[in-house]
């Protein structure tokens, strides 16, 4: 629910589908044409939502639970609450609580859940709380650390360095900016950073941060507004299937992205697919443009850091990163 990944087969092929031949034949009374079974229809790659991060892309961050541990959590800055794994809740014994209804990117889902006394991550916590037990399978490590924990902290992800901390907001340092490192002003929509000024292709886009995503999903309002901006002919794009971990399967979009602006930050070429998911249904937001920027668009950075307590990012440029705009 909390967490997703692409497997994608042949995603970056085009598919060209052509009349298939056709010839007419003059035929005598009573005279039976041979019967050809129809060719099937080539198969839509298959996208997969709702499952965890790559190893190659997962970065975890050491996590107390019950003074036990430490334990490898991911941060997903997409999660509503944090996540304890069903693995782990069985090998440390914690008692059950209240089953709960949780809201992920395909759909939502009765959970069950385990009380934790104390989990501590670098210098957040979080005391006599009832997380919900998820598969290890889409949790990708111990558990996940999700916005709950992250209130008024910070979240680095150097991406160069392979390494991930929690640590205390800092503020006081607001404009601040350090050699090649770029600030975006973000507010704190439905609990999560968004970005203020976002456009992509142009147009004005709702940006949620989502470090637990492998990658980026934008919705179908967005899709439609690409295509309405594109002034020669239709913008490209290829059908795909979107699974989700209960099996059920939508159709969605994956295009070709031509720039995204984050602020002073311009980037091009990303790829993005776009599909109607619950989570933009359950937000509220399936009529306005919106997308959910995963780890393919973060790791174009050497480092970043989500600060959650005075609603900004910081993009720290690398060798062959995206450029700042002219």
């Amino acid at each position: 629910m909390f967490t997703r990944r692409a497997l994608a087969s042949g995603l970056g092929a085009s598919v060209a589908l052509g009349a298939a031949p056709f010839s007419a034949h003059a035929l005598s009374p009573g005279q039976v044409p041979p019967t050809t079974p129809a060719p099937a229809p080539p198969a839509l790659p298959l996208y997969v939502i709702d499952t965890a991060l790559d190893d190659t892309e997962r970065m975890t961050v050491e996590t107390m639970i019950n003074g036990r541990g430490p334990y490898r959590f991911v941060v997903d800055s997409g999660a509503d609450r944090s996540v304890v794994s069903e693995v782990l809740a069985a090998e440390l014994v914690l008692p059950r609580g209240r089953d709960v209804l949780v809201h992920g990117i395909g759909g939502s889902a009765i959970t069950p859940t385990a009380h934790i006394d104390h989990l501590v991550t670098g210098e957040a916590r979080l005391g006599g709380v009832e997380l919900p037990i998820l598969p290890v399978g889409r949790v990708g490590g111990d558990g996940l650390l999700g916005v709950d924990i992250l209130q008024n902290r910070a979240v680095v992800m150097d991406f160069k360095q392979k390494r991930l901390e929690v640590r205390q907001s800092t503020p006081e340092y607001r404009g601040f900016r350090r050699p090649r490192e770029v600030q975006v002003v973000a507010d704190q929509k439905f609990g999560r950073l968004t970005i203020v000024n976002c456009r992509i292709n142009g147009i004005r886009t709702l940006a949620f941060i989502d470090s637990g995503a492998g990658s980026s999903i934008g919705n179908m309002a967005l899709s439609r507004a690409i295509q309405a901006r594109a002034r020669k002919g239709a913008d490209p794009a290829l059908a795909v299937r979107l699974l989700g971990v209960a099996g059920s399967e939508t159709i969605g979009e994956y295009r070709i992205l031509k720039s995204m602006s984050m602020g002073d930050v311009r980037m091009t070429n990303l790829a993005v697919v776009f599909a109607d998911l619950h989570i933009f249904d359950h937000w509220k937001i399936s009529d306005k443009p919106a997308i959910l920027l995963g780890v393919d668009v973060l790791k174009l950075f050497a480092r970043v850091e989500l600060d959650f307590g005075s609603d900004q990012l910081r993009f720290r440029l690398g060798a062959e990163r995206p450029t700042l705009q002219a």
